[in-house]
């Protein structure tokens, strides 16, 4: 339930300039002079239930306990409150307030806070027994086991003996004889006086009090206010969900169109560089096997080997005597040669390293060497390491 004060805090200190008010038929009479308020209603139509479900939203929650009504909707509407009391894991527990919609809305509209008449004052039976509220008009209790509200309970307050209606000792006697056949604890009685001004002081002492015990109380609001508020929350989260499972599901068909033109370029790809690979080894090395990193590069090499032959200061002896100062350099150099290729324009390697810093430490060996030092096709190998092609070019 969303709360509309600012004054719900954790811990109790935070209602010590609170005043407690109460409803009079129209009229709204204070506790106190705090600048924030609770407003306590004897509520004629008030009535609770306890709930558990696999789930702790609060939009869930409302709108289970809104289809478990549902069948009863025949003898007229009621307004849902949800309190959540305990959570346990995913789930949670707690109790639910029904009340009338005719009686939220004869409230005053500056009634702001509003809690059932006895709420507050489940501190003064140590959280299990009876709490009593009694004013003018109305006498309404609840019953408290181990701090938890499990029964409330109204009726007409008796103005005389002879009248009909209800008293305070009926109505725990009600309650003396409701325990003992649902086998309830009884605890304690207290009985709130609410035309005393002494007594009504009290209230919010033994509120605070019950707050120490009841942090939930933070969260009852059966207001009017509250319900509409929780409401809005409700469509607004309603309409943001549908907006989001529109973009997802508009989100999902883009991708998977993305997913399906890759897969179609990859294709396309993979096919253009097996047509590469499988002329060159026609034309030129009909003797390779396994995969050539850049089979157009090397047939432009083998082209140009046979059109211009040995460029000039730089022969095979000279090729070979830089292939011997990189090793002499580099002593720890773990390079296995398996083909080396020669052209005019400078040598094609292929060979295996235990590691890639080892594949590219002997590539940067090269750049002083030549103009140009590129590794073609680096794959790794189980059982061998790294297998690599490395173009050179003068």
């Amino acid at each position: 339930m969303p709360l509309n004060v600012s004054f719900l805090k954790r811990g109790g200190s935070d209602f010590e300039n609170v005043a407690f008010r109460r409803v009079i038929g129209e009229e709204i009479r204070s506790a106190g002079s705090g600048r924030r308020a609770v407003t306590l209603v004897p509520m004629r139509s008030l009535s609770l239930d306890t709930f558990s479900f696999p789930f702790s939203n609060a939009a869930k929650v409302r709108e289970a306990l809104r289809l478990q009504v549902l069948p009863y909707a025949a003898a007229g509407t009621v307004e849902i409150f949800p309190v959540i009391l305990e959570r346990a894991g995913r789930g949670a527990s707690g109790v639910v307030w029904y009340v009338s919609p005719e009686e939220l809305t004869s409230l005053p509209a500056e009634a702001g806070l509003v809690w059932p008449a006895p709420l507050p004052l489940a501190s003064s039976v140590e959280g299990t027994g009876v709490t009593l509220w009694e004013d003018e008009e109305n006498i309404c209790s609840i019953l408290w086991q181990g701090y938890k509200p499990v029964l409330t309970r109204w009726r007409p307050r008796t103005q005389s003996r002879k009248e009909t209606g209800a008293a305070p000792e009926s109505e725990l006697a009600w309650f003396d004889a409701c325990c003992r056949s649902q086998g309830l604890e009884r605890g304690g009685s207290f009985v709130l006086d609410a035309t005393d001004p002494e007594a009504f002081a009290s209230v919010g002492a033994i509120a605070r009090e019950s707050l120490e015990h009841c942090p939930w109380l933070r969260s009852v609001n059966l207001s009017r206010r509250a319900l509409e508020g929780a409401m809005g929350l409700e469509r607004s989260v309603r309409l943001l969900t549908r907006a989001a499972c529109w973009v997802l599901l508009m989100g999902g068909l883009v991708l998977a169109g993305s997913l399906l033109r890759l897969n179609q370029l990859q294709n396309k790809t993979e096919e253009v560089r097996g047509r590469s690979e499988a002329l060159y080894r026609e034309v030129f090395d009909p003797a390779h096997r396994g995969r050539i990193g850049n089979p157009v590069s090397l047939a432009r090499d083998k082209i140009s080997a046979l059109q211009g032959g040995v460029s000039e200061g730089r022969g095979l002896d000279g090729a070979l005597a830089d292939l011997g100062e990189i090793y002499a350099e580099n002593t720890s150099l773990d390079i296995v040669m398996d083909i080396l290729r020669y052209n005019s324009e400078g040598l094609d390697l292929t060979g295996s390293a235990p590691d890639m810093s080892t594949v590219l430490t002997f590539r940067k060996a090269w750049e002083g060497r030549a103009g140009l030092s590129q590794l073609d096709n680096t794959q790794s190998v189980s059982g061998v390491g790294y297998r690599f092609d490395l173009r050179v070019r003068w």
